[in-house]
């Protein structure tokens, strides 16, 4: 399958870490610290540690970071590289067949439908009423094909799926089931700790995140009791208010008392006027 072919010519005239031949084929292996930018582009931006390429489908040139080669050396030995080889054999088969056999002659289809519904109608000088009835078909036509290309292409990733499964099968078989699950360990470890040297401010966080979580008990305490103290307030507040509303009544007794004592002075004035 050709892959990553712009990729594939940086590495001319480089010597690789390993050359692994079969079947007229060859597979070079080389360091992706080799290269410029390489581990930038593909490791830190993208994730990937390792990256195949190959101009002719034939011969395969693989990248591959340093330090992950050294972990997980055996998971790139010839006898695992020959199986995913054979794997891009096949998807590129299946794929070919899905471009020549339904997106091509769907395509030209399409193209022929939308010349069709423009210069026919036009053509036969029929009426517009005519020519829209002719355009809704072309469109459903049109939908029913995109639809059809939906479905063959979902069909198509599912037959490349079940062959990376059978690929997997049988690397599995080279390694044996604990053996294998053992060096996934160490590849995914290895990629976790990688990154976690690349971005410690990262961690630092994610730790960091964590510590709220703990402290949230005590935080729920603090705003209870701070709840309790508003509400203690607002008790006494309010006994504070009724004790007021009680004794509103005698204030104004209070204040109504020297009006009465004026009233009976007059009164008495009155009267010894009047007896004078």
């Amino acid at each position: 399958m050709k892959i990553n072919q712009k990729l594939y010519v940086i590495a001319d005239g480089k010597e690789p870490v390993d050359t692994q031949k079969f079947d007229d084929r060859e597979i070079q292996i080389f360091f992706m610290d080799q290269f410029e930018g390489l581990v930038q582009e593909y490791v830190h931006a993208k994730g990937q540690f390792a990256v195949w390429s190959s101009l002719d489908a034939v011969n395969y040139r693989l990248f591959i970071e340093r330090g992950y080669y050294e972990e997980v050396k055996e998971l790139y030995q010839q006898p695992v590289n020959q199986i995913w080889v054979e794997f891009w054999d096949t998807t590129d088969a299946i794929t070919k067949k899905f471009t020549r056999f339904f997106i091509y002659p769907m395509m030209a289809l399409a193209i022929v439908l939308c010349i069709i519904s423009f210069v026919l109608p036009r053509a036969c000088g029929w009426s517009n009423e005519v020519g829209s009835i002719f355009s809704y078909v072309v469109i459903g036509v049109l939908v029913a094909l995109f639809v059809v290309m939906i479905v063959t292409n979902s069909m198509t990733k599912k037959k490349i799926t079940k062959e990376n499964i059978k690929s997997r099968e049988k690397v599995i078989a080279i390694f044996g089931e604990e053996t294998f699950n053992a060096t996934i360990d160490k590849q995914k470890n290895y990629m976790d700790d990688y990154f976690k040297k690349l971005y410690p401010e990262d961690e630092e966080e994610f730790n960091s995140e964590e510590k709220p979580e703990e402290e949230t008990p005590a935080l729920e305490n603090e705003q209870k009791e701070d709840s309790e103290e508003a509400t203690d307030e607002k008790e006494v507040t309010e006994e504070v208010t009724e004790e007021n509303a009680l004794e509103t009544p005698v204030e104004e007794v209070k204040e109504e008392t020297p009006v009465a004592e004026e009233a009976l002075v007059s009164e008495a004035e009155e009267k010894e006027e009047i007896s004078e």
